[in-house]
Order: structure tokens, then sequence, then C-alpha cells
């Protein structure tokens, strides 16, 4: 039986199937989700199914094409397995002329990228560059200075060949997506939710590609995603206080609406101008019943047939794999279908989704100021924060007793 993920790559010939976390968490995830199953048919269902899901080393097996990290994602597989990771932190402390915390949380972090681009290295080959990409987020404490962010983005590069450096949608951002570009290397242009980024962004690449063409680099193994944090677009709460102060009715579904209506307009944008991008959803949710919703996951029922990868997370996927007897058969046109115009209408009396919606709706200066770029800013940073105090303990447990710690 196919899985709902399957159904959906099925329903797009163009459509990917991507991993929101290390492929080395994935036999840990496995475990632990197949422990939950109801009865033993439907753990031998999902058991085939994931046989299918992630197999780096035999490509013409896998559904997923490609695995998106983030400083989030490389703190919470640090964390979760820290006896792996003490011995290996503590050496690298031990192996540096002059260690501090910072260049210590630096090789930890490169580190981590480096495995899980070498577990997708197989497949990055056997697609000769289409597939088997690893994308690894700059530092978020550096999205507003575009000399660091470079400065990183250049060593990620080097790691390995089938890295693609996963760049903030900010005005500096994109100007590292253009220098980036410009040298023949892949990007995911992140933290990301509204379509003037997305114009800002398809300047950036195109603007680069052209730089690159010109100077005779080679880009035959390149790639682009913009990364649509779709789910953090609804969850934005400046769109409920707008509409509560103007006595406007917001369902769930009507958020789900503006989400996806987001995702048509910069499809339609790719389509219509052969843009070298490709939008990556990120941050999918499953709907709620009792909210009113009669859908498993609009983000998937209104996309299906697009030229559009689908990162999906740990949870995502088991939500879905619980409930795929919910979902209908897959419109393989959905995501030409128009959003209804009377919510299109209730949408654009808010200035959030106005904003968001127009592709000249923001300045790029505007967009680290964007609500729903502020609160997943503050979460990944509360992340980064967990991850450089982890390594900053092994400092003092490397040491006869504990002491104060000089960070520079």
């Amino acid at each position: 039986m196919p899985s709902v993920l399957e159904e959906l790559q099925h329903a797009g010939k163009s459509a990917e199937i991507w991993w929101d976390s290390s492929p080395l968490d994935f036999p840990r995830w496995c475990d632990h989700h197949l422990a939950t199953a109801p009865d033993k048919d439907t753990r031998e269902r999902w058991q085939e199914q994931l046989n299918r899901f992630l197999c780096p080393a035999t490509p013409e097996r896998s559904l997923v094409r490609g695995i998106t990290t983030n400083p989030s994602l490389v703190a919470q597989s640090v964390l979760a397995s820290p006896e792996s990771w003490r011995n290996d932190i503590q050496e690298l402390i031990r192996y540096q002329l002059t260690p501090d915390v910072e260049s210590t949380f630096s090789l930890v972090y490169e580190e981590a990228l480096r495995r899980a681009a070498r577990e997708m290295l197989p497949m990055w080959e056997a697609s000769d560059g289409k597939f088997g990409w690893v994308s690894g987020q700059l530092d978020p404490r550096h999205m507003l200075n575009a000399d660091l962010m470079l400065e990183q983005a250049l060593r990620i590069a080097r790691i390995s060949p089938n890295l693609m450096v996963k760049v903030p949608g900010t005005k500096q951002g994109y100007e590292v997506v253009r220098q980036l570009v410009a040298r023949g290397i892949s990007i995911n242009s992140t933290l990301s939710y509204t379509v003037p980024q997305f114009a800002a962004c398809a300047e950036a690449v195109e603007s680069g590609l052209k730089r690159a063409h010109d100077q005779g680099i080679d880009t035959g193994r390149w790639r682009a995603v913009f990364t649509h944090m779709i789910g953090r677009f609804g969850a934005n709460n400046d769109l409920r206080y707008e509409a509560a102060i103007r006595e406007i009715e917001l369902s769930q579904t009507d958020l789900r609406w503006a989400e996806v209506a987001i995702l048509k307009r910069i499809h339609t944008l790719i389509q219509e101008n052969d843009h070298p991008i490709k939008p990556l959803l990120s941050s999918l949710e499953v709907d709620d019943p009792d909210q009113g919703s009669s859908t498993l996951s609009m983000h998937l029922e209104q996309s299906a047939g697009g030229a559009v990868a689908y990162t999906c997370k740990p949870q995502f996927i088991a939500d879905v794999m619980r409930r795929e007897h919910e979902l209908p058969s897959f419109d393989t046109r959905a995501i030409e279908q128009e959003v209804p115009a009377n919510v299109l209408e209730k949408l654009m009396w808010l200035p959030s989704f106005h904003r968001a919606y127009d592709p000249a709706g923001m300045h790029p200066e505007e967009f680290a100021h964007y609500g729903s770029f502020i609160s997943t800013y503050a979460e990944v940073m509360a992340n980064t924060r967990k991850l450089i105090d982890f390594v900053a303990h092994q400092f003092q447990t490397i040491t006869t007793s504990a002491q104060p710690l000089l960070l520079t």
C-alpha cells in the first residue's frame, strides 16, 4: 500500500520528498514510531512504507530525495545523543592549539553537516547531482552580517560536494545568495514566508547565475530551492490580531488558505518567468477536525501536482501515517486551483497578509522585522544557545574542577 507521501510524489512528476532532520537520526525515529503502532497489521504496513522512505545507499528505492538541517535540528540531534558526541567534542577541544567555545561550536556544527552529507553522497553521485543534497544553514547570529555569512558559507560548501548552503531570507542574506551562486554554489533560501522575499531571492539567483556564466563557471550540478515555511506563516499571531481589531472572523481554514495562497503565487511566478528555483515547503502541518478542518493536510492537498519539494519533519510524517485513511485521492492539478475569492478578499484586509502576498509588499530591509521571521528567529537562536552551552559544558568537564569560562 503506497504511503500518503508516495501518492503525493506520484501526483506530480516534479514533486520531491525530503527529510527534515539528519539522516543519521532516521533509524532511531523509525523504531520509536513503529513502537506506537496500534496493531500488528499497522506496524507491518508502516514498516514497509518506511523501508522505502530513506535509502541513500540504494537511491533507486528511496522516496526521499534530499535533506534539510538547521541549527535547531543539529542541536536536537546532538543533544539527543550526548554520550556519542561528548567524546568527539572533547577530542576536538584537545586537538586545537588555542581552543575556545566558539571555534569548537563551529567544528561540531560542521562535523554534523559532514556526517549527514556523507550519508547522502551515494544518492548525489548516482543522480549526477540532481538529488542527495543536504542543506547546511548558516549561523543565525550572523544573519544581518553579509561578510560573516559569506565566510561561513564558503567553509560549509567545501565540506562536501552535496552540501547546499542554507541562507536566511534577509537583505544581507540575498546578497550572500548572489555571491554564492556566482561561484556555482547551490543554495537554499530559508526563513522565508512571503512573495517579496521570493522576488528578492529570484533576482539574486538570476544575477548570480549571469555572473557565473559570464565567468565560465560550471553550474551543471547547481541547484536552488526557496524554503517557504508554510505552517509558520499561519502561526503568526499578527494575522489573528489584525483580524480581531477589524472584526473579521478568521477560521483555521482561512489561515490555511493564507499559507497556501502565498505558495500558489510563488509557484505561478516560477512557472510564468521560468525562474531556476524550486519551492521547498517546510513546517508542514496536518489539519485538526476539531477546528472545522475537512482535510488531512491542505498543505499537501492544495499543492499536489506542482513542481514542489516537501521537507517533512518526523512528527509530520508520523501524523500523516496515523491518519492516512482520511486522505482522498490527490488532484494532480490542485496547485492550479485558485484560492476562494471570498477568502482572498477577507485576507487582503489584513496588512500582514497583504504585505506578504504582494510581490512589492515589503522592502528587503523589512524582511527581518516580519512577524513570522521574528518568532522563528527566536526559536532558532534558543536552540543554537543550547548547543553552544553543551559545548561550553565540555570545556568544564575536562578540567579537574569547575571554573568560569572565557568564551573568546
